[in-house]
């Protein structure tokens, strides 16, 4: 028989120790005043800071640490090893790829979503975690221009975002369709495209690379023909992919014709907006983006188009009833959560998922959607003024005109 009096002497010793992992008021006040005074020094320094640190090696072979720390030699180390090599996103002189800028205002929603510890994944749970994301994505879906039936998700980026929207795409189909239907593209579309095609299984179905014309636009004469071919060989055109802003230079597929040709054909349509999406807030590029409103599903990245901080992407399907159809699952110890209000985890891979919306929600409101267009309208008129300048100078070929910011 158990001894009942050493059970609750070990468990008093436990407990003694494990509520040393709580942390009292005071001591989480001086952190946040260590942090205060390092984010200081890191927005400071990084304004006119460097866009590149040599790479060098950092020391990453730490025994596994079985004593406590004190917090500012742990914030040092930090420093130490994240900050001091390579690639720095957050400076204003980065121009190698798309990352956003990081938003203070995402880095405060983060720290605030970390220490509430909200489970956003299903609204019964805690329904102000779940609505503030639903209350992102009904302003995802306006920007966008698409119907109420719609809905989405935010992922940790475009290329989970861009899985989602082909799980969705896949379950328009029936398995045993698949491997005669045909899927199209181009060079130039994102690689997340074939991985997520892999992924969700479809890496076997035939997927045909349509020619670009001298802009790097899809060619709309080469998809009709190349559907036509495939009709023609007992093949069933399933899937479309056309870019809103490639990653190699910006360019725009010319979203209405192919929206059209999907429709004519009976595709399904799907624009990587995961850049360029975006621009649509601005005057310059929003009429070669309105288009993206006839797509079936749509991928945009807020931590590219709106300068959050990396691990927020999003997906938007035009029938959100085929995304709740294509993830929702439900078992008894998830009965007492469920709710006739959207669940984000019932449109989305995650069950357990961060509580990401808040980054965007706690942005969008504290500047403003103005703020925003402004920002993306500069980075329009900073590429237009780069390429003019580059094609003034000698034996410089600046390439194609420039549709957004690259």
């Amino acid at each position: 028989m158990t001894d009942t009096k050493a059970l609750e002497q070990r468990l008093e010793a436990l407990e003694t120790d494990s509520r040393r992992l709580d942390t009292s008021p005071d001591e989480l006040g001086a952190w946040l005043e260590e942090m205060g005074r390092f984010s200081k020094r890191y927005l400071k320094e990084n304004a006119d800071g460097p866009a590149y640190l040599p790479l060098g090696s950092p020391r990453g072979d730490e025994p596994l640490p079985r004593e406590p720390s004190p917090f500012l030699d742990v914030m040092r180390d930090f420093e130490r090893l994240a900050l001091t090599t390579g690639i720095v996103p957050t400076s204003g002189r980065f121009f190698g790829y798309v990352p956003g800028g990081g938003l203070p205002t995402a880095a405060a929603a983060d720290y605030l979503a970390a220490l509430t510890n909200r489970y956003s994944g299903a609204y019964g749970a805690a329904p102000g975690a779940a609505m503030i994301e639903n209350i992102t994505l009904r302003w995802l879906i306006e920007m966008i221009g698409y119907p109420d039936s719609a809905w989405g998700t935010l992922q940790s980026g475009g290329s989970l975002a861009t899985l989602t929207a082909v799980v969705a795409a896949r379950e328009s189909r029936p398995p045993w369709e698949w491997m005669r239907s045909a899927i199209y593209m181009t060079e130039e579309c994102h690689l997340a495209i074939r991985k997520s095609l892999h992924i969700a299984g479809l890496a076997h179905v035939p997927c045909r690379t349509v020619p670009v014309d001298d802009k790097l636009h899809m060619s709309v004469p080469d998809l009709e023909r190349m559907i036509a071919e495939d009709r023609g060989k007992n093949l069933q055109p399933w899937m479309v992919f056309a870019s809103a802003g490639t990653v190699n230079t910006g360019a725009i597929d010319p979203l209405d014709a192919i929206a059209q040709v999907a429709r004519d054909e009976g595709l399904w349509f799907h624009v990587d907006g995961a850049y360029g999406a975006f621009f649509l807030l601005t005057e310059q590029a929003r009429g070669r983006l309105l288009a993206m409103a006839q797509a079936d599903s749509v991928v945009l990245d807020p931590h590219k188009g709106l300068f959050l901080p990396y691990g927020c992407g999003a997906v938007l399907v035009r029938d959100g009833e085929l995304l709740r159809r294509a993830f929702s699952f439900t078992l008894s110890y998830l009965s007492d959560v469920e709710h006739k209000e959207h669940s984000p985890s019932a449109y989305s891979p995650e069950l357990t998922r961060h509580f990401r919306a808040l980054r965007l929600w706690m942005s969008l409101k504290t500047h403003g959607l103005d703020r925003f267009r402004a920002a993306l309208e500069e980075k329009l008129l900073l590429a237009r003024l780069a390429w003019e300048r580059l094609g003034t100078m000698p034996r410089i070929d600046p390439g194609p005109e420039p549709e957004l910011s690259c």
